[in-house]
């Protein structure tokens, strides 16, 4: 491997541990009460089950289950924050020392920032404020958090390419994300993309749907919904292997690097 580009250093290496722990921890317990939510109402409520499948906002305006979601959320939405500056910081600090981090890099790093600063925002109202007493506030959560971590998405894939573009991975080893890694996410990103458009389309037709499908449509409906927010998470994760590669890097000497 040619090496022109010193290691990252054990500051860059221990934020992206923390990246690391911080939205693995998240992706598990957020999905684990996404799709629990579900399951508990249903069984609490077979017969409006039967009927028609309820979202999460519905199944989470049970106390029984809305609060311990709320609790888990409280903790989790500053975490993900957490995670996510670490990640794109660390990253875009370690280009700015290689003399690599152009305006773009710069601009959308610290806009993705912001956007996953409003989406745990988002995600602390639409746990804490619940139907039925607080729909107007839930609903404004859910679309601040939709939104703003769908942006992270698009942000997120636009700076994984830019940093894929700066150059083969020998000529920038250790400091920014590899572009094999990049490759992947690049294909990977259109998983969330077509999720996004699938729903969209479903939570303006479900309403139009026949009679006779209304029930397969909505079920259709509430489940892309689970699977969409998923993919923003699962998408996050995707970055889990720079985060590993930078950190052990880090731990070792420049000699080792150059030598491998």
């Amino acid at each position: 491997m040619n090496v022109t580009r010193d290691i990252p250093g054990r500051g860059t290496g221990l934020a992206m541990l923390v990246a690391l722990i911080t939205t693995s921890f998240v992706t598990v317990v957020v999905n684990l009460q996404m799709y629990s939510a579900r399951w508990k109402f249903a069984a609490f409520y077979p017969e409006k089950a039967s009927e028609r499948p309820s979202t999460i906002s519905e199944s989470i305006a049970d106390p029984r289950i809305g609060e311990p979601f709320a609790d888990w959320h409280l903790l989790c939405a500053p975490l993900l924050f957490v995670g996510v500056a670490c990640l794109i910081l660390s990253t875009w600090r370690e280009a700015r020392a290689s003399g690599i981090a152009t305006v773009k890099i710069t601009t959308v790093s610290w806009v993705l920032v912001v956007l996953q600063a409003m989406a745990s925002v988002g995600l602390v109202i639409l746990s804490q404020y619940r139907f039925p007493d607080f729909r107007d506030q839930h609903m404004a959560g859910s679309y601040v958090f939709f939104f703003s971590q769908a942006f992270v998405v698009v942000a997120g894939e636009v700076l994984s390419r830019a940093y894929a573009g700066l150059g083969p991975e020998g000529q920038i080893v250790g400091r920014i994300w590899a572009p094999r890694f990049a490759g992947w996410r690049r294909r990977f990103v259109w998983v969330p993309i077509l999720l996004g458009v699938a729903y969209l389309c479903l939570f303006l037709g479900k309403g139009y749907a026949p009679e006779t499908l209304r029930y397969e449509v909505y079920a259709a409906y509430v489940s892309t919904e689970l699977f969409l927010l998923s993919s923003f998470l699962f998408y996050m994760m995707s970055f889990a292997p720079d985060m590993w590669r930078v950190w052990t890097l880090s731990r070792m000497d420049y000699s080792s690097v150059e030598a491998s």
